[in-house]
């Protein structure tokens, strides 16, 4: 009799708590957040290139120069959706041969006050779910640079106050694509940021009021293919133009020079010829996204 009723004493005290605990881990349950996905989306295989279809679309991306929220549409490689899901440059992403095989069109709906870290994690999972992707972090020593003060020192200008005519829209310009006797293209007016691009790989950087570490992370994403870091010690803040060929950066870093006087000059030289710094190269960790799985085909819409 005495055993039983100590049994049920304890069952009385300790119900209560099992009980409790299995509230919160119900309530838990309940409340915890949805997975984050598109309101609508289609992935399927992009026809190859014929000449007609675009090589290259991509809109809807969530930030300042979004012009079309609500909507993400892209025919890009696996490789660039990728980069854009886990919002990182191409040179941090690990096992990437094959990715820029597989084309897709994307074409996906979203509210239109998605953020962009929001956008991120939509996209992450549609490539996991569509096309098996499964990823890991890991750290890697690879290949980067560390952007110093040349012989002779700094030739970058300090940032001057904007102007009346500034502006960083290129389609003011009647011309905006139009380049000079030099084969670069020629900047809009006006100091504000801008990024162009002619044939034969000859492109053009501007920034304004940026600090040598903005300089570099542009350096780095624009041209480079490597991570850059400020190594200047210099504290201001900067205006810049510079123009550089690609041709010739992707030959000095094969060591070979390039072949072609027009090429010239390589990112390499531009810095130190144009801004008075220097590319110095090194090794060191990174954090790298590593493709574990991915699958050639999407599954149905």
């Amino acid at each position: 009799m005495k055993a039983r009723l100590a049994a049920a004493g304890l069952f009385a005290v300790t119900a209560p708590i099992a009980i409790g605990l299995l509230d919160r881990v119900t309530v838990r349950a309940q409340t915890a957040p949805p997975r984050l996905r598109f309101d609508v989306a289609s992935v399927r295989l992009a026809p190859p290139p014929d000449g007609r279809t675009p090589a290259r679309r991509l809109s809807g991306v969530p930030g300042p120069n979004n012009k079309d929220p609500g909507r993400f549409s892209a025919r890009l490689s696996l490789l660039n959706l990728v980069t854009i899901a886990y919002d990182i440059p191409g040179y941090r992403l690990s096992e990437k041969s094959d990715l820029g095989l597989l084309r897709l069109d994307v074409d996906a709906k979203m509210p239109v006050d998605t953020t962009r870290e929001q956008f991120n994690v939509m996209l992450q999972n549609l490539l996991a779910d569509r096309l098996g992707l499964k990823v890991h972090w890991a750290t890697q020593q690879i290949e980067m640079y560390a952007l110093v003060v040349a012989k002779g020192g700094p030739r970058i200008k300090a940032a001057a106050p904007d102007s009346p005519q500034a502006s960083d829209d290129a389609s003011k310009n009647e011309n905006p694509d139009r380049t000079g006797s030099d084969g670069f293209p020629i900047p809009p007016a006006g100091n504000g940021p801008w990024r162009g691009a002619a044939p034969g790989g000859k492109i053009g950087m501007r920034g304004h009021n940026e600090t040598v570490a903005e300089l570099a992370s542009a350096i780095a994403a624009q041209t480079l293919g490597a991570p850059l870091t400020d190594a200047t010690g210099l504290t201001g803040r900067y205006d810049y133009t510079i123009f550089s060929s690609t041709t010739a950066t992707d030959a000095a870093r094969r060591g070979t020079p390039a072949t072609d006087d027009f090429d010239r000059p390589s990112i390499f030289d531009a810095v130190q010829e144009q801004l008075g710094l220097k590319n110095e190269k090194r090794k060191g960790p990174v954090q790298m996204l590593v493709v574990d799985h991915v699958e050639k085909k999407p599954t149905e819409n």
